[in-house]
């Protein structure tokens, strides 16, 4: 096992530990909105502030950042991303589904990526080369060759300009066959098409970008997964498609069948 990713595991999980420690404790709380905002924040601090400690014990020299954090890439560092909860909402209500991601950035490459799943103790890595792994078993992208039965995870931001045509996607996709979920966690999200649980994630292109969801990006190459996107320009909307090429082919397909894309 690559050494990072041996402490990117402890890690996490050190703050696994926390996230559930504080998971039923903030039913306490009851519908206090200003309290559970405070109570989240001190979690996800205190969860940043665990994972932190035992990446320094061994890297000292290494550089650690939160998500929504801009990075300038540099050779001579080596960069750990921590989001040490993506899902609030999800966590908040109480629905099981949230996760903590660390990648790892080595020479402007994403060398190592860990999202873990307290809730459910299901641990996705991946090493650049190396492929992609759940609770230690190799995954691979859906290798489906049709619409019929399959299931799409979405985040998509909506402005006036765009829903009509969002709308109109969603209407032919169901009539496809396919079946969609809004799950509250792009980067579960981006485990579970790497692990081919879902067949493909469609998001708005910008969220891809953020280092909130850069663990993500390497768990689906590794797993054979293509990220691409089509750009609509009339309309003025562009989205970011995580799925096998196969799968990807039939979907520009069928969105081109109703506009004039871009890829």
């Amino acid at each position: 096992m690559h050494p990072m990713l041996n402490i990117a595991i402890r890690a996490i999980r050190k703050g696994g530990n926390i996230i559930i420690q504080n998971y039923d404790a903030q039913k306490f709380i009851k519908e206090n909105i200003e309290k559970k905002q405070y109570f989240i924040k001190q979690v996800m601090y205190k969860t940043y502030q665990a994972i932190s400690e035992i990446i320094y014990k061994y890297y000292p020299s290494h550089t650690i950042i939160k998500k929504n954090t801009d990075y300038i890439e540099n050779d001579k560092k080596i960069l750990w991303i921590v989001n040490e909860l993506d899902g609030k909402k999800n966590f908040i209500k109480n629905f099981p589904h949230f996760c903590i991601s660390i990648a790892v950035i080595i020479k402007k490459n994403i060398e190592i990526s860990v999202i873990y799943d307290p809730i459910k103790n299901d641990l996705f890595t991946s090493v650049r080369g190396q492929g992609s792994q759940l609770n230690g078993y190799r995954t691979r992208c859906t290798n489906i060759s049709t619409l019929n039965d399959t299931i799409i995870s979405t985040n998509l931001i909506f402005e006036q300009i765009q829903s009509q045509s969002y709308f109109e996607i969603y209407k032919n996709f169901v009539l496809s066959g396919i079946s969609f979920r809004y799950t509250g966690s792009t980067l579960l999200d981006l485990a579970y098409v790497s692990s081919g649980k879902i067949d493909c994630l469609i998001i708005d292109c910008n969220l891809l970008n953020s280092t909130n969801f850069i663990a993500g990006q390497l768990q689906a190459r590794e797993s054979g997964c293509l990220i691409s996107h089509l750009k609509e320009t009339s309309i003025n909307f562009t989205l970011r498609l995580t799925s096998s090429p196969k799968f990807i082919k039939l979907i520009t397909e069928k969105i081109g069948e109703h506009f004039k894309l871009t890829v």
